[in-house]
C-alpha cells in the first residue's frame, strides 16, 4: 500500500512543479500518516490533519478504497496519493476548501457541489505497513494514542500479522524473542504458559494488553491466530498505561486484534510442528453496508500432537470473533476471544544450589517431567471500544473489557540442581485456581492551537480490577538427574492439601493528563503528562480471612521531546517512570508493620530514528534505575534504597536493502549492575539474567531465478549471563540459527503460500538465565510447515 501511494504522487510531482507561488498553503509540505482504508475515511484523516475544509458528494466515494499516504507531501500532492485509481480528483475552491469531483477527460471542467466533511483521525485502526511489511509505521503509545515511529520520543515496535503468518509463531513470546534483540524468553520453551526479558527485566505474561486494556488476557500463554499486531514499548511506561498488573519495569506488550479489510477474506491455513503437531487455521473477514462501515473478523483454530520433546504432547484451541462499525463520527469495535490449551509433560527449569558449577546443558529434548503431569486452562474475554467526535477536535473514547480464566495442573514446579553431574530434587503439586478481571478506560483527546503551538491534548481514566482464587496439594520429593531423568507411576501420597479459596484481590486506579506541543510544522514536538496512580490489594487465608491489606498512591510525571530537522531523521529523549507496589518489610525487620507506597523505577533514555522510505533504523541509549527493599545491617531498619541500574545501547534496523531484500533485527547491549546492595557485599557486580549482548539478525531475499521463491536466514546470539547475585555462576554465550522459505503461487486460480523453517538448525544445547536465577534449555531442533489458501 505504502509503495502505490509513494508511486502515485511521485508520478503527479512534475504536474504539480507548475504550482503558483501564491498558493502557499498548496506547497507546504506536512507528514501524513493516513493507513489504506474506504475513500471516506481517508479522505476526512487527510481534512483533519492538513487543517482544511472538504466538499465530498456522498454518493461519490461509495464502495471506493484508498491506499492511503505517508510521508511529507505538500496538500496537492497528498490528495494525488490517495485518489490515485479511484477516477477523483481535488479541485481548491476560491475560499481555500476543496471538494471532489470526477477526473475529467481532457480538456472537461465543471465542480459538482460540495458537502463539507471534517476529518478525524480512527483511533482503533492500525497504521499501515511499513516496506517489506514486517513492521507497522507506528504503534498505538498507550495515553498518546496512535503515532507514527518518527514522531514517537519512545522505543516502540509494531509487528504485523504478515510477519506473524512469515515465521508460523504460536504465541506473542515466541516471535518476540525470535525477531526482537531486547527481548529474551524467561520461561523454557516447552513450558505451560510464557514469560520474556525486556532490556534485561522480567514482564510476566498476564501483563500483556489487549487492544489497550490489561487484565484480558490468558495468563498462561497468549494465541497469536486473532492478532493484527504485536506491539512492544522498550522501557517503563506509567504515564503510558499505568502501573501493570504485576509492576513489570522492563516493557510492555500491547496485541491489537484483526479487523475486517476493504477485501473480502476467506483463508485457510494447514499447519504441521515436528514431531506430529497438526493444526488448521481459518480466518475470515467481511465488511457490508454501503460504504462498508459494518465489518466482522473471525479467526478459528486448532492444534494437536506430540511436539519435539520427549513424552511431551499438546492441545491448543482458540476462537475469535471481531465486529466493528466505522462512521464519520461514531467508530465501535468489539472482540470475544475464547483460548482453551492443554499440556501433556510441560518441561520446568532448574535451579542450582549455592557453590556448585553450573552443569553443562543437556538435549533440550530431555523432559524431567513425569507421564503423569499435565496442565489445563481456559480463557474467555469480552471487551468493547467506543470512539466519538464531539466536534471537530474534541473525540471521546471509551473502552471497557472482562476475563474469565481458570486452570488445573499436576506438574513438577522445577528441579533443584545439586551438582555438577546433574543430580537434582524435585517433587510434584498439584494447582487449581481461577482469575476474574475487569478492565476499562475512557477519557478525551483534543487537538487545539495556541499561537503558533499545536496542541494534541489527551485526559484519560484507567481501572483494573482482578481476583483470584487458588487451591494446591504438595507430594513428596524425589531424586533424579537431568541427563537421565527418573520416571515414576505417580506423584506419591500427598503430604499437605490446601481446598481452592479466594487468594487475593486488587484493583488499579488511575487518571492521566498529557499534552504534546509541537512547533514549526513537527519539527519541536514536546510531550508532558503525569499519572496519579491508586493501587489497593488484598491476601486472604483459606478461610476467608484477610491477611495483608495495602492501599497506596503514587503520582509518576513523564516528560519526552522529538526533534525533526528533516522528515526522514528525528532525534528524540525522554523521562519516564513505572510504578511496583511496594514491599513489605520482613518480620525480623525494625518497621515490620511500614507500608510503603508505589515504588518508582525511573528512566532516561536519547536516541535517534531514521526513515529513508524503504529502510528504517533506531539507535537508543537507556538508563534504567529499579529500587529494591534492602535490610540495614546495623539499624535493621527495611527501605527501598537498592538498586540495580541497566544501562544499555539498542539499534535496530527493518525495511527493505534492495530489491527483494528484507532485514529485522538488530543489537542490544547492556551492563545491567547491582548497587547499595544488603551490606554493600555485592556492589558492582552484574545482575542476574541479564547478558551484555544480544543480537536477532533475520533476512529475507526473494530469489529471482525461481518466481515466487522467499529464502529465509536468522541468527540469534546471546551473551554469558549470572545465574547470583555474587556472580559465582554463569552460562555461557550460546548461538542458534534459523532456516526457512516460502513460495507463493496460485493453485486453481486461487493464491497460495506453502512455508518451511527449521528453528534451531543445528540442534545446539543451550542454557538460559532469567533474572530470578531460574535455569531453562534451549528449543530443540523443531521443523514448521503450512500452506495458506486464500479462496
Amino acid at each position: 500500500m505504502l509503495g502505490i501511494a509513494l508511486a502515485a504522487s511521485g508520478a503527479c510531482s512534475q504536474a504539480f512543479a507548475q504550482t503558483p507561488a501564491g498558493t502557499a498553503t498548496q506547497a507546504v509540505a506536512r507528514r501524513y500518516d493516513i493507513p489504506a482504508g474506504p475513500l471516506s475515511s481517508t479522505l476526512s484523516r487527510l481534512a483533519d490533519q492538513a487543517d482544511i475544509l472538504l466538499g465530498v458528494p456522498g454518493d461519490l466515494t461509495a464502495g471506493k478504497t484508498s491506499p492511503g499516504v505517508h510521508g511529507s507531501y505538500s496538500i496537492d500532492r497528498a490528495f494525488q496519493a490517495i485518489l490515485g485509481g479511484t477516477g477523483l480528483e481535488a479541485v481548491r475552491q476560491g475560499d481555500g476548501s476543496y471538494s471532489l469531483r470526477p477526473a475529467p477527460a481532457a480538456g472537461a471542467q465543471g465542480v459538482l457541489p460540495a458537502v463539507t466533511v471534517i476529518g478525524k483521525r480512527i483511533g482503533d485502526s492500525v497504521a499501515a505497513p511499513y516496506a517489506g511489511g514486517q513492521v507497522a509505521q507506528g504503534a498505538t503509545v498507550g495515553l498518546l494514542g496512535n503515532r507514527d515511529y518518527m514522531d514517537t520520543p519512545f522505543s516502540l515496535t509494531s509487528y504485523t500479522e504478515k510477519l506473524i503468518r512469515d515465521e508460523q509463531s504460536t504465541s506473542v513470546a515466541e516471535l518476540l524473542t525470535t525477531t526482537d534483540p531486547s527481548v529474551r524468553a524467561a520461561i523454557d520453551s516447552g513450558n505451560r504458559y510464557d514469560a520474556i526479558t525486556i532490556r534485561g527485566l522480567r514482564v510476566e505474561n498476564s501483563e500483556i494488553a489487549l487492544n489497550g486494556l490489561f487484565g484480558l488476557v490468558p495468563a498462561y500463554r497468549v494465541s497469536p491466530d486473532p492478532l493484527e499486531r504485536i506491539e512492544i514499548l522498550k522501557g517503563p511506561g506509567a504515564l503510558l498505561n499505568g502501573m501493570l498488573p504485576h509492576g513489570s519495569v522492563g516493557g510492555s506488550v500491547n496485541v491489537v486484534t484483526k479487523r475486517a479489510d476493504d477485501m473480502p477474506l476467506t483463508r485457510l491455513t494447514t499447519e504441521y510442528l515436528s514431531n506430529s503437531v497438526f493444526g488448521g487455521h481459518a480466518d475470515i473477514g467481511r465488511r457490508f453496508g454501503r460504504s462498508g462501515e459494518f465489518g466482522i473478523r473471525i479467526n478459528a483454530a486448532r492444534r494437536e500432537g506430540h511436539t519435539p520433546i520427549d513424552d511431551q504432547s499438546r492441545r491448543n484451541s482458540a476462537l475469535s470473533v471481531g465486529l466493528d462499525y466505522r462512521g464519520e463520527r461514531l467508530r465501535l469495535s468489539g472482540d470475544v476471544v475464547y483460548q482453551d490449551d492443554y499440556m501433556r509433560g510441560a518441561a520446568r527449569g532448574y535451579t542450582p544450589i549455592a557453590g556448585i558449577t553450573v552443569p553443562e546443558a543437556p538435549d533440550p529434548r530431555i523432559n524431567l517431567a513425569q507421564s503423569f503431569a499435565y496442565a489445563s486452562s481456559h480463557s474467555l474475554t469480552a471487551l468493547g471500544r467506543a470512539e466519538y467526535d464531539l466536534t471537530s477536535g474534541v473525540t471521546l473514547f471509551g473502552a471497557v473489557g472482562m476475563n474469565r480464566f481458570g486452570y488445573d495442573k499436576l506438574e513438577d514446579p522445577g528441579a533443584t540442581i545439586t551438582d555438577v553431574q546433574g543430580n537434582a530434587t524435585s517433587s510434584s503439586k498439584y494447582q487449581e485456581g481461577r482469575s476474574h478481571a475487569l478492565s476499562a478506560e475512557a477519557g478525551a483527546r483534543a487537538r487545539f492551537k495556541t499561537g503558533p503551538i499545536d496542541h494534541r491534548l489527551v485526559v484519560g481514566g484507567n481501572y483494573l480490577q482482578q481476583t483470584t482464587w487458588f487451591g494446591q496439594t504438595v507430594y513428596g520429593s524425589y531424586q533424579t538427574n537431568i541427563y537421565t531423568p527418573t520416571r515414576l507411576s505417580g506423584p506419591g501420597a500427598p503430604l499437605s492439601h490446601l481446598p481452592e479459596s479466594k487468594d487475593s484481590a486488587q484493583i488499579l486506579r488511575s487518571i492521566a493528563i498529557a499534552d504534546t506541543l509541537s512547533a514549526a510544522g513537527g519539527l519541536v514536538q514536546l510531550t508532558l503528562g503525569v499519572r496519579h496512580q491508586q493501587v489497593a490489594s488484598s491476601n486472604y487465608a483459606a478461610s476467608g480471612a484477610e491477611t495483608a491489606h495495602y492501599d497506596q498512591g503514587a503520582t509518576t510525571p513523564s516528560v519526552a521531546l522529538v526533534i525533526r530537522p528533516l522528515d526522514q531523521l528525528s532525534f528524540y529523549a525522554n523521562y519516564i517512570e513505572a510504578l511496583t507496589p511496594g514491599s513489605l518489610p520482613p518480620a525480623d525487620a525494625a518497621n515490620p508493620n511500614q507500608v510503603f507506597a508505589p515504588f518508582k523505577s525511573k528512566q532516561y533514555e536519547v536516541g535517534t530514528k531514521l526513515d529513508l522510505g524503504r529502510f528504517g533504523a533506531t539507535l537508543g541509549l537507556f538508563q534504567i534505575d529499579v529500587p529494591s527493599g534492602i535490610v540495614d545491617p546495623a539499624t535493621r531498619i527495611y527501605s527501598l534504597n537498592g538498586l540495580q541500574r541497566n544501562r544499555g545501547v539498542e539499534l535496530s534496523g527493518f525495511g527493505e536493502l534492495g530489491r527483494g531484500v528484507r532485514v529485522l533485527g538488530g543489537v542490544s547491549w547492556l551492563d545491567a549492575r547491582l548497587r547499595r546492595t544488603q551490606g554493600g557485599i555485592n556492589d558492582g557486580n552484574h545482575a542476574v539474567g541479564a547478558p551484555s549482548l544480544q543480537a536477532n539478525l533475520g533476512a529475507e531475499w526473494d530469489m529471482p531465478f525461481i518466481p515466487g521463491f522467499t529464502l529465509a536466514g536468522r541468527v540469534i546470539y546471546t551473551g554469558k549471563a549470572y545465574m547470583s547475585q555474587d556472580n559465582t555462576q554463569h552460562v555461557p554465550s550460546w548461538t542458534r540459527c534459523d532456516l526457512g522459505g516460502r513460495l507463493t503461487t496460485r493453485v486453481v486460480g486461487r493464491d497460495v503460500t506453502l512455508r518451511a523453517s527449521v528453528t534451531n538448525l543445528f540442534n545446539k544445547d543451550y542454557w538460559q538465565a532469567n533474572p530470578t536465577g531460574y535455569l531453562i534449555s534451549g528449543m530443540p531442533r523443531t521443523f514448521w510447515l503450512s500452506m495458506s489458501t486464500d479462496l
